[in-house]
């Protein structure tokens, strides 16, 4: 028999294979393309073929993010992306997995493998995975060999250990010759929130891939082996500064007997250790060892006869020895805290009075308080600082908590509340304790600033449950409570809905007469069903930000609109005039282009989600950025106008930038810029107006139109002659645009209906 070519065994392989397909397809059967490593699977085509890997795969690493998963085999590593969770299956580290059913897709960069069904049950447990030791040099050259297969790159350093790990973030790291990236892509690893840390390590990871670049990822501090080690000596105090010398000291499983704080040949890195003496609090802490022998400081901090445990409590400001009775006063400047006579007050209260002629920097702090492990508190106080914008607006008025020493030398203290803008009356503020469970707390308020005449005034500390939703009146008000996961808030007043978006995280804009915010769902608690400019009351939930973004996030369900069809006119702005005080409100902004040629407008000319279209007025430049989510707004796949409209939307900020969300085609308007008609020689009159007003001029009228606010024609009226009179008994009160078409001149002028 005569062998075949090897160019037409593979043809008559591939015809075997297309034929195959072809009769399954007839037949209704799901094409399942068999591979046998990883290897081969990350060879075939992104097309949406299903590939089964019929040998065992070995899982390093998972999280909850998309259900994402790490495997390998003897021959690559791959990514399981599984956003739609369709593996339920709950697996450990190591565990094998055999039969996986996908399809490939690359994002970022990134080849990922989305499962189609649940593998079911481990095929074998506890395996072993020996990363592959590779040089900084091979993971810089050969990336794509690596890609989500685990690896050890040895003795690298970071080129500049300086802060904590962030999510995200991304970190230099070199061997002295090459450089490439770490990135702390697993946002719930150990080491997020730790030093970075300072020596030469070799570092286990996972290669990794975004459009901007290739990175590792180590998934544990246990992932960082460090190649130096160093002495640590700890030097432990009391919160005055006084020496501890017997108490015990753990690092990295060892105990040392009480006074003993020396610990030889500990690797760089960043490392816990606890402190225990009777009569004190656990202390628990790191030290970062870094290129040389460490001392350590260690403050301890006592049990107090003045703990605070049971709730409410109330701060006792009535005295006549400053300071309260259990707190601490400190003073490292020329101001200082002291309490008020009647002069300012009906009863006594706290006052820091800044001193003229220097800088002030006074802290006053309160005994310990200990918070169970299921409480959630809320610390409520009143203050005032009348002046406070005619002086030092940089002077810090803020409320600050330590969980270590309550002396502010030792730098425990970190700021929870400032107050950022006068405040002409007594005022009540909220800060929610309830991140502080389980844990003993100082409370201080902190007065810094230069010199100056203006003061603070505090009275009514109280600290007591958390209710179960603070009331505020409107949106105004919400805007100005604390930002937290824990305080639930009701706006008792009615808000309306002026946009929907909820395919992208439930969100919605809503408006009152004070102000606007966005209601984002993305957990969905809002089930029932709104339309535009409904009303609803009582709705409930915690005050958020993302990217300086305020938003409301839901705790419930309202229920059904408290009203329909209401009508929120827009207010209409300039890009220039656009800040943050405009945060989620229904605008209009006059005579906008769309600015073709700016460096990054997109090349195709139409709308699309999850893009940014740079728009230009009279005033400025802004943009408007669309949500991403494909199908979301009607005028996705639409030509983007290429004359000036009158646009309406709803204002996202991201960070600094605020920027304009049309809600539907509707929102592009034929403009009616508003001009002065006397300077064309017409004069309209009276305005305000009632059921009627009169427009003359000295040259032939053609037409008369008159707009509501939204750009929508209300009427039209044919005139020829150089004065008319026009009926409005049908236009309700409000703001209106009239549009005199005289000849060659089309003006507009805004026009005041009260009824």
């Amino acid at each position: 028999m005569k062998k075949l070519l090897p160019g037409l065994t593979f043809t008559l392989a591939l015809v075997f294979v297309l034929f195959t397909y072809n009769t399954q397809a007839e037949n209704g059967e799901t094409d399942v393309v068999e591979v046998s490593t990883i290897e081969e699977l990350r060879q075939q085509d992104t097309d949406g073929t299903v590939y089964e890997l019929t040998a065992e795969a070995i899982l390093t690493y998972q999280e909850d993010w998309r259900n994402s998963k790490y495997i390998e085999d003897g021959t690559a590593g791959i990514l399981i992306d599984d956003v739609g969770e369709i593996i339920t299956t709950i697996y450990e580290l190591y565990d094998g997995i055999t039969g996986i059913k996908g399809t490939l897709s690359e994002f970022e960069n990134m080849l990922q493998f989305v499962p189609e069904e649940d593998p079911g049950e481990p095929t074998s447990s506890g395996n072993v995975i020996e990363p592959l030791e590779i040089t900084l040099t091979d993971f810089v050259n050969n990336f794509m060999d690596y890609q989500a297969r685990l690896v050890t790159i040895q003795d690298v350093s970071f080129v500049d250990p300086d802060g904590n790990f962030s999510g995200g973030n991304t970190y230099e790291i070199t061997d002295g010759v090459e450089t490439a990236e770490f990135r702390a892509t697993f946002y719930d690893v150990d080491y997020v929130g730790d030093p970075v840390p300072v020596g030469s390590f070799n570092i286990t990871g996972l290669p990794n891939s975004r459009t901007d670049g290739d990175y590792i990822t180590a998934r544990n501090w246990a992932d960082f082996e460090a190649l130096d080690f160093y002495d640590v000596t700890f030097d432990v105090t009391d919160e005055w500064n006084d020496a501890i010398n017997d108490a015990e000291i753990t690092l990295l499983g060892e105990t040392n007997a009480a006074g003993d704080y020396f610990f030889e040949d500990i690797p760089a890195g960043t490392h816990t250790y606890t402190a225990e003496k009777e009569g004190f609090y656990l202390k628990t802490g790191q030290v970062t060892v870094a290129d040389e022998d460490v001392t350590h400081h260690v403050v301890m901090v006592e049990i107090s006869d003045d703990l605070v445990n049971a709730f409410p409590w109330t701060a006792d400001l009535e005295g006549m020895e400053f300071p309260p009775a259990t707190w601490n006063n400190y003073s490292y400047g020329e101001g200082n805290w002291n309490y008020t006579d009647d002069t300012y007050t009906e009863d006594q209260a706290l006052l820091h009075e800044d001193d003229p002629a220097g800088v002030s920097d006074s802290w006053l702090v309160s005994p310990q308080i200990e918070i169970g492990e299921d409480e959630n508190l809320l610390l409520t106080f009143y203050q005032k600082n009348a002046f406070m914008g005619q002086y030092d607006e940089d002077a810090l008025h803020g409320v600050m908590i330590s969980t270590g020493s309550g002396n502010p030398e030792h730098g425990d203290f970190h700021l929870v509340y400032e107050s950022d803008a006068s405040i002409e009356n007594y005022t009540e503020r909220l800060v929610s304790l309830g991140d502080y469970e389980g844990q003993v707390i100082y409370v201080a308020f902190v007065y810094q600033g230069d010199e100056g005449w203006h003061s603070w005034f505090v009275d009514n500390i109280i600290i007591e449950e958390a209710p179960e939703a603070i009331l505020v009146d409107n949106i105004a008000q919400l805007r100005d409570q604390e930002i937290s996961d824990d305080i639930i808030y009701q706006i008792t007043g009615e808000v309306v809905i002026t946009h929907q978006q909820i395919a992208y995280r439930g969100q919605m804009y809503i408006q009152d007469d004070t102000g606007a915010i966005m209601i984002d769902d993305d957990e969905g608690i809002i089930e029932t069903e709104f339309d535009n400019y409904d009303g609803i009351t009582n709705l409930k939930g915690n005050l958020t930000e993302f990217q300086d973004m305020l938003q409301f996030a839901p705790t419930e369900d309202p229920g059904a609109a408290s009203s329909t069809g209401n009508t929120v006119d827009p207010q209409e702005v300039t890009l220039e005039d656009l800040a943050e005080e405009h945060q989620a409100m229904l605008v209009v902004v006059r005579n906008v282009s769309f600015d073709f040629d700016h460096e990054d407008f997109p090349d195709d000319h139409t709308f699309t989600h999850n893009e940014s279209f740079y728009i230009i007025d009279e005033t400025g430049e802004g943009v408007i950025r669309t949500p991403n989510s494909p199908d979301l707004l009607d005028y996705f796949g639409t030509e983007i106008p290429t004359t000036p409209k009158d646009l309406v939307g709803v204002i996202h900020q991201r960070y600094d930038a605020q920027r304009l969300l049309p809600r539907s085609l509707a929102d592009f308007l034929e403009p009616t810029s508003v001009q002065d008609i006397a300077e064309a020689g017409f004069t309209m009159y009276p305005n305000p107006a009632n059921n009627e007003f009169n427009v003359s001029g000295e040259e032939m009228i053609d037409f008369v139109r008159i707009f509501n606010i939204n750009g929508q024609l209300m009427m039209e009226q044919a005139v020829q002659s150089e004065q008319v009179r026009i009926n409005t008994s049908f236009l309700q009160t409000g703001i209106y645009i009239v549009q005199v078409v005289a000849g060659e001149n089309t003006l507009n002028q805004k026009l005041q209906i009260q009824k």
